[in-house]
């Protein structure tokens, strides 16, 4: 037998392997199943699988001068741009050197702390013997919030770090990519393997497999997500006190009916509860205060029929409510 057999064994292999990739390749793009049709719909899948196409509609479109992609938290503000200041907060006329006889109240979290009802519902109830800093980013989960408060909110001495947790937070931290001029944002991993993004854009096959792999794992994914609740949470508390800065979570309930309120909406809302009781965190909820609200008839929400942002009002009753509980900031 010729001692080149196994180059040869290795040439065909590889050969094979080729055309399969080939072939595939050619069949998934006359074929176009859903599962490679990723990037056709504005947002597509649930929690875990997500993917979102951010055209320039969306206010994290890098082209709006608000936020910048970023490989380790799919994106994050632009310091000194035009919403955040170099200190990582949003614009604000505070000094960053923080005045005597007043305290500083430091507000982290994702739209509902970016959107500002809690922070001004709060601000009119307390006055002007506190600061009020809004360093909210939208679409944040909790892992990206302790990122961006470690690495680019070191800087501001706050007396009371205040998070705002809303349901939504139980989702992965995305890969952010270009596509075609627009921007996608992966919210999805097999395990601790993020997807590659030039293979999303590049190759039908690997969208298919990709796509197959998730729809299997889903239960995998979902219990990583709320160890990686858990596991932001506390670190979140270690590096708040390390600073030197009480610490307090405001717990938002989903914004209906609780007898509407669908799985696993009300397993995560005890699951938070559950997990600061545990980590020994200051925490508040609210949901006597929304049944009083819907009760009353009171305006819940933003606009429309959103779940996820409080109106002015609601969130002055959340406020009330807060303080009648002990919340001290």
């Amino acid at each position: 037998m010729s001692k080149r057999w196994p180059l040869r064994l290795g040439l065909a292999l590889a050969s094979a392997a080729l055309a399969f990739v080939l072939l595939g390749e050619a069949a998934l793009r006359t074929w176009r199943p859903a599962s490679v049709r990723l990037f056709e719909a504005r947002v597509r899948g649930s929690p875990g699988e997500r993917v979102i196409m951010i055209d320039e509609t969306y206010e994290v479109h890098p082209k709006h001068g608000v936020f910048q992609v970023d490989p380790r938290i799919g994106y994050r503000p632009v310091l000194g741009g035009a919403k955040y200041a170099p200190h990582g907060a949003q614009w604000n006329d505070y000094a960053l050197r923080k005045p005597p006889g007043k305290r500083r109240l430091l507000f982290i979290g994702d739209s509902v702390t970016d959107r500002a009802k809690l922070i001004t519902a709060l601000s009119e109830q307390l006055g002007d013997a506190y600061e009020y800093w809004n360093a909210g980013v939208v679409g944040y989960t909790t892992t990206q919030e302790l990122a961006y408060y470690r690495d680019y909110l070191a800087d501001i001495p706050a007396d009371h770090v205040i998070l705002t947790f809303h349901l939504n937070d139980y989702e992965i931290t995305p890969v952010v990519f270009e596509l075609d001029g627009q921007y996608v944002s992966v919210h999805s991993r097999i395990g601790n393997t993020y997807p590659n993004p030039w293979l999303l854009k590049n190759s039908y096959l690997y969208r298919f497999g990709w796509s197959w792999m998730v729809s299997r794992t889903g239960r995998e994914r979902a219990e990583s997500m709320e160890s990686e609740v858990q596991d932001g949470l506390r670190a979140l508390r270690d590096l708040v006190r390390a600073r030197g800065a009480d610490f307090s979570v405001l717990v938002l309930p989903w914004l209906a009916p609780r007898a509407e309120w669908h799985e696993p909406e009300p397993r995560h809302h005890e699951l938070t509860l559950r997990t600061l009781t545990q980590l020994g965190i200051r925490h508040f909820a609210f949901l006597e205060t929304l049944d009083r609200a819907y009760a009353a008839g009171l305006p819940i929400h933003e606009q429309g029929v959103d779940p996820q942002h409080p109106s002015l009002e609601f969130a002055r009753e959340m406020v009330k409510d807060s303080l009648l509980q002990g919340f001290r900031p």
